[in-house]
Parts: structure tokens; C-alpha cells; sequence
């Protein structure tokens, strides 16, 4: 029954990869759309190149990381619970992703 939902989605079945059927619908689209928009985005960031305007500066500067050249950030316990929330986060992604939503 699986096999048949992106066909009664209306979307097209494009091939099987490990046993998972891909398919071509609404959702494939929509995060589809997001990643070249990150990308795009991204893309437009780094050939500005200007301060503060990568994800990557802005992850640096919501959990205070402390960057060569720059003055260093006061450690508060609120500085603390933010980066351990960050490493929780991700820690529970990456478990996520590979254990195909265990957790």
C-alpha cells in the first residue's frame, strides 16, 4: 500500500533507492524549493561577503563562539543553555536521520 500513496498523491513514481520509493509530489517540491533557496541564499552571502551575513555567522553569533580576531564573548549561563540546546538539537538530528526516526 505504500508503494501506491505517490500515486494516489498525484505524484510520479520515480524509481526505488534501499528498498524506499521515491517519489515526484507536492512535498518532494516543496523541500525541494527550500534547499535552492538556502542555497541561493547562501550563495548570495558568501559572494557579498560581508560580516553577519552567512548562516554560519549567525549560528556563531546567537551561541557566542569565540572567533579568531575578534573579541572574545562573555560565557553566561544563558550563553551555556544556548549551546547545549544546539548540541542537543543536532545530537538528536543526526540520531534521527540515522535511524530512520527511532528517535
Amino acid at each position: 500500500m505504500k508503494r501506491l500513496a505517490p500515486y494516489a498523491l498525484g505524484g510520479a513514481l520515480i524509481g526505488t533507492v534501499g528498498g524506499v520509493a521515491l517519489a515526484l509530489g507536492l512535498w518532494w517540491l516543496v523541500w525541494a524549493a527550500w534547499a535552492l533557496y538556502f542555497a541561493v541564499a547562501e550563495g548570495i552571502a558568501l559572494k557579498r561577503s560581508r560580516s553577519g551575513d552567512t548562516l554560519s555567522e549567525h549560528v556563531w553569533a546567537l551561541f557566542a563562539i569565540n572567533l579568531p580576531g575578534r573579541p572574545p564573548h562573555e560565557v553566561t549561563g544563558s550563553v551555556r543553555l544556548r549551546r547545549f540546546l544546539l548540541l542537543a538539537g543536532l545530537a538528536w538530528l543526526v540520531a534521527h536521520f540515522l535511524t530512520g526516526g527511532l528517535f
